[in-house]
């Protein structure tokens, strides 16, 4: 299998082989490049002054690097299946995709990707610092067929992949491609809002009439009885019916009753206009078995109780679309405000990046990361001691509450809350020790006036592991949590429950990740070992602390400290 050259920084002369940023080498799907390539994307687009197409180029750049991953990755798999299975693929095409699709759904991508990484095969990004050019690609040359752009909208925002970059320095297997910006007449920076036209009415009316016939309206106008009094024949057309009176009466019976009751009886009256907007409705095709439209319904109750209703196709059933939910979508609103806050962070903001580069669903993704686990000490013998003399509800969540906005401000994502214990999880190792501090400061002060209130005192504990993660999906489908899975989950935990109540205490690796030169407010106590449970060898660990806290506090001495 060939192996990838890496061009000589010091051949300046050649623009292919002058690289600003470190290259991004891809195998697998599951690691998360797609930060650090926004990051590096940002600084292409700002030097051709276009930072504002970040959005809709890394949309074309994650299908394009995808279809190229996946396109390697299947064609690695059938190189292990015949060399080591002896199997003929390409007689026995059915069985080889069964194989593959099993590897993926029992081990994801790993192990496709530990051999790519051992033959020396991937895609890597390289990020020239050429006037034109944003991103050269490198791939092995059976993804040729992989590398096209969405050319809809590369054309549509002005950029083209030139395909086999002639360079002497690539191996014979391995296709270069260089993503560059062409001229298409669209202004490099956006216009000001105040060059903008503004139209005439007959202008607007022109354009509504144009956006009606082109997106599919149509009009039903209903007695306040629920009669159809007038009917736009495209809506028969829709449904596959003649444009006769016993159409309309077959489609007033078909109309979902739950339409009448929401709308004509319900939001057609709440307000003195009768105005109600983006209602959902799905109605089944006459004569067919399985076929049905969903349309988006909005409208208004005019003066003599008529009610006007303007009709869009959302879809026509299908795979993809026939979960799409009936009903009000102010409701869905309402519905998804009440929700969210039962939805763990990190799932919310990775379905907003997913959604944001054009994907439909959260994929494992292998990580290094910070992972803290934060316990309130003595909880459960606290809840059974005071359960009538406060609420134990709402000094929980005092003390989370708190907790959370630490979180939050140091960029961390609650991953869950265990009861009383938090996990949190944090992609800069610096934040973790910080906002673990801080945690501990707020537990002072709380406990502070808990104390003066003659209360019991609920001391924190923190523990801080550093490593590499697996977030993925855990469960079955209609219950799935999507979270962190592996043994540097399973250590932290066991360092916050080994730790000293009010400390933080973190381990050697977690140390050793953080930049010694960016942590001025932070000191540490001296290295020491734990036998944790379900480890062979002791773990080497040590005390985070803020300066303020004194030097002389040891491992020993966080009692004594808080006392």
């Amino acid at each position: 299998m060939a192996k990838i050259r890496t061009p000589d920084k010091s051949n300046v002369l050649d623009p292919l082989c002058f690289w600003s940023i470190q290259p991004i080498r891809i195998t697998s799907l599951e690691k998360n490049i797609w930060s650090e390539l926004e990051v590096n994307i940002a600084l292409s687009l700002d030097r051709l002054r276009c930072i504002h197409l970040l959005d809709p180029v890394m949309i074309f750049l994650h299908r394009l690097i995808t279809s190229m991953v996946k396109t390697m990755q299947y064609n690695i798999f059938q190189q292990i299946v015949e060399n080591d299975f002896c199997l003929n693929v390409d007689a026995n095409r059915n069985v080889f995709d069964e194989l593959f699709e099993n590897e993926l759904t029992e081990h994801g991508d790993r192990n496709i990707a530990k051999f790519c990484q051992q033959e020396g095969v991937d895609v890597t990004l390289y990020f020239p610092e050429q006037h034109e050019a944003i991103l050269t690609i490198h791939y092995p040359l059976s993804c040729n067929s992989a590398a096209i752009l969405d050319m809809k909208l590369s054309e549509a925002i002005g950029f083209t992949l030139i395909k086999d970059v002639v360079d002497a320095d690539i191996d014979a297997n391995i296709s270069v491609a260089k993503l560059v910006k062409v001229s298409t007449g669209i202004p490099v920076i956006p216009s000001l809002p105040n060059a903008s036209v503004l139209m005439s009415q007959q202008a607007e009316l022109d354009n509504m009439q144009s956006i009606f016939s082109q997106l599919g309206y149509g009009i039903i106008c209903f007695s306040s009885t629920g009669v159809i009094l007038a009917i736009s024949p495209a809506i028969l057309a829709y449904l596959r019916m003649e444009q006769t009176q016993s159409s309309v009466k077959i489609l007033g019976d078909i109309i979902p009753s739950h339409f009448y009751n929401d709308v004509i009886w319900g939001l057609a009256l709440e307000t003195p206009e009768g105005i109600f907007e983006n209602y959902r409705i799905r109605i089944k095709l006459p004569n067919t078995r399985n076929l049905s439209i969903l349309f988006n319904i909005s409208g208004y109750r005019d003066h003599d109780t008529t009610i006007h209703s303007l009709w869009q196709i959302v879809s026509l059933e299908g795979k993809e679309t026939s979960l799409l939910t009936e009903g009000s979508m102010l409701n869905e609103a309402r519905i998804h405000n009440i929700t969210r806050n039962y939805v763990p962070q990190l799932v919310e903001q990775k379905a907003r990046e997913v959604v944001r580069l054009g994907g439909r669903e959260l994929t494992n993704e292998e990580c290094l990361i910070a992972v803290l686990f934060c316990d309130i000490v003595g909880f459960t013998s606290y809840v059974e001691n005071n359960e009538n003399e406060e609420s134990v509800i709402h000094t929980l969540n005092s003390i989370l509450g708190r907790i959370s906005k630490t979180v939050k401000r140091h960029n961390g994502l609650i991953d869950k809350f265990m009861g009383d214990c938090v996990m949190v999880l944090f992609r800069n190792p610096l934040n973790a020790v910080t906002a673990a501090l801080e945690m501990q400061k707020h537990s002072i002060d709380i406990n502070n006036l808990r104390l003066h209130a003659g209360k019991q005192m609920l001391l924190l504990r923190v523990g801080i592991h550093w490593g590499k993660v697996v977030i993925g999906n855990v469960g079955i489908s209609g219950r799935l949590d999507w979270t962190t899975i592996g043994d540097v989950v399973n250590t932290a935990s066991s360092l916050e429950k080994n730790c000293q109540p009010g400390a933080v205490l973190i381990s050697q690796a977690m140390f050793e990740a953080i930049d010694q030169e960016k942590q001025a407010d932070v000191r540490y106590g001296e290295v020491f070992t734990l036998k944790l449970k379900g480890k062979c060898k002791e773990l080497a660990v040590r005390y985070a602390y803020s300066p303020q806290e004194g030097l002389e506090t040891k491992k020993t001495g966080w009692q004594e400290f808080l006392s």
